[in-house]
């Protein structure tokens, strides 16, 4: 075949780098597999679109969808997002894909944006999917690269949520910024998360862990000086005049007690054994326990800087304590988890039966349980409160797999032999 790259085998690993892809020099993939990936992860919402209202009798939630085509009609008249009714907070960055969906209400009103903004969400859940396999690469052999991103394309749970919110627009930021940080992008990562802070916040939870991660070879001080510094003293100017401009709404949140988060299935536990501990009091220990989390990853990523598969679990562990020991949860926030676990377990076979064991039990939640076992702020019946135990104790063997997936013990390049 001479100098032209030859196409890599399925279920082998790529050696050859291709043309250099958006500064990247990313490994072969096989035509096979790229349509693959691409046409499971457009089937699986397809298929979860038709089988919730016609085989579940359950609903499409059109409900943000609604908030986010009312946002884009206060901006294009010179108001505020939250303006005119609109319950939309979102930082300024968030409403990019609501924007370009509005292009579709031209033709076809709030129908031809609806179908637009499922367009560009199910562009934004393929490019999540790609980044899992090319950041799988660095850790396993192809054939495991793959499963990763399969188990990404058919999380049935989570294209759901790209069907009826932004949120696959976040998570893809997210996953790029790993991609270009693996891929010794180091100013590509550090910008992706930024841009994620002013899409939907958490992305910025990457930040540090980048940063740790890129001092591998020199130290903490020397990289913050050549790079991560800037781009941090940037983003907190630009964040504060965010807040001067009103997007402090969303902060209204965490004054919200919802029934679906650990805190308070934990205060029903102490009520039914007669102790009398306030819900603030509980959701402050929670707190704690957020802050003490977050300390030791960073700490266990030090120890080890230059492991990708360390890297991922201790991002994943914080974003976990943020999403299930706040008060406020919106079930959605799942859909922040999923690259990390489909990194994590795509080698190991118990690992793979529990992430589709919460996938099933994270559908259930919503949209087939709301309405039925709870609402936003009180179980309906009994059952809630056995579900979500259930759907807890799901989450938490999914995350102790994912954190015993093996490390390799020297670059961060280096291979397991998973799967």
């Amino acid at each position: 075949m001479g100098k032209a790259q030859k196409r890599a085998r399925p279920g082998r690993k790529t050696t050859e780098p291709v043309k250099s892809r958006f500064g990247m020099d990313l490994p072969a993939i096989d035509p096979s597999r790229r349509n693959t990936l691409i046409l499971t992860s457009v089937g699986t919402k397809i298929l979860v679109a038709i089988m919730t209202p016609v085989v579940f009798g359950s609903f499409l939630d059109m409900f943000d969808y609604g908030n986010y085509y009312l946002a884009i009609q206060n901006i294009l008249s010179g108001m505020w997002p939250w303006a005119n009714g609109s319950t939309v907070y979102y930082p300024p960055l968030a409403f990019v894909p609501m924007l370009i969906a509005y292009g579709g209400s031209l033709f076809g009103g709030t129908l031809g944006f609806v179908a637009l903004m499922w367009v560009v969400m199910a562009i934004c859940d393929i490019v999540t999917v790609f980044c899992v396999y090319y950041i799988g690469l660095k850790i396993y052999r192809e054939q495991t690269a793959f499963v990763a991103a399969m188990l990404c394309a058919t999380a049935f749970s989570a294209a759901y949520f790209a069907l009826t919110k932004y949120d696959a627009f976040p998570v893809s930021i997210a996953a790029v910024a790993l991609l270009a940080t693996v891929y010794a992008r180091k100013n590509a990562g550090y910008l992706a998360t930024i841009i994620g802070l002013f899409v939907k916040l958490w992305p910025m939870v990457l930040f540090p862990f980048l940063w740790i991660y890129n001092a591998r070879d020199s130290s903490i001080w020397k990289e913050g000086k050549e790079r991560a510094i800037w781009f941090l003293l940037a983003a907190c100017g630009a964040f504060g005049l965010m807040i001067l401009a009103g997007y402090n709404k969303f902060l209204e949140y965490t004054d919200l007690v919802y029934c679906n988060t650990i805190p308070y299935l934990m205060s029903r536990y102490l009520q039914i054994a007669n102790l009398a501990i306030p819900t603030s009091a509980i959701i402050a220990v929670f707190r704690v326990l957020i802050i003490v989390a977050v300390a030791g990853a960073l700490y266990w990523m030090y120890r080890r800087p230059g492991s990708v598969p360390r890297m991922l679990k201790m991002i994943l562990l914080v974003l976990f304590v943020l999403v299930f020991f706040i008060q406020y949860r919106s079930p959605q926030y799942s859909f922040w988890l999923l690259p990390f676990f489909a990194l994590l377990v795509a080698g190991d076979l118990p690992g793979v039966l529990a992430f589709y064991g919460v996938q099933v039990l994270a559908y259930i939640e919503f949209p087939l349980a709301f309405g039925v076992l709870y609402v936003n702020d009180h179980y309906l019946n009994e059952w809630a409160m056995v579900f979500f135990t259930l759907l807890f104790v799901a989450y938490g063997l999914l995350l102790w797999r994912a954190l015993k997936a093996p490390e390799p013990p020297g670059a961060p390049a280096g291979k397991v032999d998973a799967g």
